[in-house]
């Protein structure tokens, strides 16, 4: 699966368009390499706070930035899954 995949299929579970799941994806791996040093560092960073951040860098409602990581999970820990072929 591409990025261009993860894309669509978050965009269909969500319900939000490609354009902002893309955007907020693409906040989501900024954000999330600034978490793991956060906790490197002993700073606490919870999904929330994440949500919290991703939704005021991309200027998007913090309901959508939700919807669209809990689809991203999904997206992406199916196609991990299906990848390593572990949980079959």
């Amino acid at each position: 699966m591409n990025k261009t995949d993860v894309i669509t299929q978050t965009s269909q579970k969500s319900g939000i368009s490609a354009d902002i799941c893309e955007k907020v994806i693409k906040a989501f791996e900024e954000q999330s390499g600034d978490a793991l040093i956060g906790k490197f560092r002993g700073v606490k960073n919870n999904r929330a706070n994440m949500v919290a951040v991703i939704a005021e860098k991309t200027d998007l409602a913090l309901e959508d930035c939700e919807k669209v990581l809990t689809a991203f999970e999904e997206v992406a820990g199916k196609g991990l899954a299906d990848k390593l072929k572990f949980f079959k």
